[in-house]
Order: C-alpha cells, then structure tokens, then sequence
C-alpha cells in the first residue's frame, strides 16, 4: 500500500498519447507528487505511478510552488 500521509500535488499530462487522455492521464490516474512515511525507503520504486516525498520534504514544496506550474519528470 503507498500511504499519503500529508500533502499532494496532483498532476496532469501535457503529452497526448503519453501523459494525456485515455488510459495513460496522469490526472485521471491520479498520479501524485506526494508525502509518505518516514519508515517507507526513497530512491527506488515502489509507489503505484506516483512520485514520493518525505512529508516535511513536500510540505515545503507544497507550500512554495503555484498551482499549474510545469513539472519535468525524469529518469
């Protein structure tokens, strides 16, 4: 199970095909940025899409990033 134990920044594709529309929306998905127990290992995968954060780590980010600004994701 992938807790989400504070905030989340919920995110949205740009990318028809890729991130956007049908099966693979990110937002309908709902695929997250977003806080998780400090028991939990980071670095690797092990959430269902979503990106994970030590809560006091994405409160921070919650709190200083704007509501539709751009996120790149990369390997």
């Amino acid at each position: 199970r992938d807790w989400i134990l504070s905030r989340i920044l919920w995110l949205g594709g740009l990318q028809p095909g890729l991130n956007q529309g049908g099966d693979v929306d990110s937002f309908r998905r709902f695929i997250y940025i977003h806080g998780t127990p400090d028991d939990q290992p980071m670095g690797e995968p092990a959430s269902h899409g979503c990106i994970r954060m030590r809560n006091t780590d994405v409160i921070t980010l919650f709190e200083r990033v704007p509501v539709a600004t751009p996120v790149t994701i990369v390997e």
